[in-house]
């Protein structure tokens, strides 16, 4: 069955379900949503008529989840872009789909969001999608008495594949755009019966805990899992957060686009083991080579837009590089083009960004960035966020990072700032601070 034939399951057997609720608008069961599914399916078929593909902006609404399956309807594969993106760019990536020839298999084309390069169109199949679903709704605990809170772009890895395990179980989503005040996460959890989850990056958590800790303890019966990724999590915001919601399901998903979902740890264990993402859902596998992260199983991509396709790709060996324990448990320590050469020595940055986090009092961001040197070629330095800038003791933080880190991992400088260059996602954007 294909993620589609799910919702088509449920309108028949428990058509006065809810299905799907906006915002500050509407709400539809089962039965009202698939019915604007079909009408709109069939519209397609004759917008489309001589396309394989539908390139449309997303948005978190209903009028885009009902095109995004009913492209899979009329059995087009679907592109969703930037709402914001500008016209020039969405021709050019027109003119690209429009050129390529799809195999009946193919379903989603998602664009990565180009952090560590150009974006890429990532070609998703219908087995993929599945794959996800199965894997989320079987290790994360979906279920169809659950509501899942959507506040993220819905044409990006993190939310998208969260639409499916609620499809797949016959739960309800909840559609919300962004997080433009901490006040709109709990409005949307007092706007549903029953329990709750959501997926939220980690400054998103951060914020929610630093800025209403006592306020997010109030709904910790209301909220059943809660899940992040996308960005590392530190230590102490996973102990946080757990201190918060004790009875909750927290989740360290490492996942992506060209790999689905991976590996998820419930860091709500008493350890909250920093770095850990767990080990692999039931239809994905791991290895390490030479210490970087290598994925296969049915949740691959098929290839990237532009260039020539498969059912599923045998095997992703990423940029990222990691260590498992005895358990099996994979940590993630940095990616291969993050590393800072210090005289041959490769230091992490995330490794220090995480030890800042634990031990610089009044820390609310930093990055670890790569310094010019005359004789090692580059060491580390140190960007950090204060809430109280005339605070930072250099010697006193030097003196902190040392009593946990390699003397050479130690940043040579730093320095407060007003912010950290971060990407929707809550990704450091580490591009914009190369020279």
């Amino acid at each position: 069955m294909k993620i589609v034939d799910y919702l088509k399951l449920y309108a028949e057997t428990t058509p006065q379900r809810t299905f799907v609720t906006e915002a500050d608008g509407p709400s539809l069961t089962y039965r009202e949503f698939w019915q604007l599914v079909q009408q709109r399916a069939s519209q397609l078929k004759q917008e489309y008529a001589d396309k394989q593909a539908c390139v449309m902006r997303a948005s978190q609404t209903i009028a885009y989840l009902t095109d995004y399956f009913a492209c899979h309807i009329a059995g087009k594969v679907i592109v969703p872009l930037e709402r914001d993106l500008p016209d020039d760019k969405v021709a050019q990536i027109e003119a690209m789909v429009n050129a390529q020839l799809f195999p009946p298999e193919a379903s989603d084309i998602l664009f990565t969001t180009g952090t560590t390069g150009t974006p890429k169109g990532v070609v998703l199949s219908h087995k993929a999608l599945m794959t996800d679903a199965d894997n989320l709704a079987e290790r994360l605990g979906f279920h169809a008495g659950m509501t899942f809170i959507i506040n993220g772009p819905l044409n990006h890895f993190g939310s998208h594949s969260k639409v499916l395990p609620v499809v797949r179980t016959g739960g309800a989503l909840y559609l919300m755009e962004g997080m433009k005040k901490l006040e709109d996460f709990y409005t949307a959890i007092d706007a549903i019966q029953g329990p709750v989850a959501t997926f939220l990056v980690p400054a998103s958590i951060r914020m929610l805990v630093q800025l209403t800790g006592k306020r997010l303890a109030t709904y910790a019966d209301r909220i059943e899992m809660l899940e992040t990724g996308a960005a590392p999590i530190t230590q102490t915001d996973m102990q946080q957060v757990a201190s918060l919601l004790p009875r909750t399901r927290l989740f360290n998903t490492y996942a992506g686009s060209e790999v689905g979902v991976v590996c998820t740890y419930n860091y709500n264990d008493g350890l909250a083991l920093q770095g850990c993402v767990g080990t692999p859902y039931p239809y994905s596998h791991i290895e390490l080579r030479d210490s970087v992260v290598v994925c296969s199983g049915p949740g691959l991509m098929m290839g990237y837009l532009g260039q020539p396709l498969v059912e599923t790709v045998d095997e992703i060996v990423t940029s990222d590089i990691g260590r498992l324990d005895n358990e099996g448990r994979l940590y993630l320590t940095g990616r291969q083009s993050d590393l800072i050469n210090v005289g041959g020595l490769k230091v992490s940055p995330i490794e220090v960004e995480d030890v800042a986090a634990a031990v610089i009092p009044g820390l609310k961001d930093c990055i670890c960035i790569a310094h010019p040197h005359a004789v090692m070629g580059s060491v580390p330095k140190l960007l950090v966020v204060l809430e109280d800038p005339s605070t930072l003791d250099k010697r006193a933080v030097a003196k902190a990072l040392r009593s946990r880190l390699e003397a050479y991992k130690v940043p040579v400088d730093i320095v407060s700032v007003d912010h950290i260059e971060r990407t929707y996602n809550g990704k450091i954007n580490r591009k914009y601070y190369i020279n």
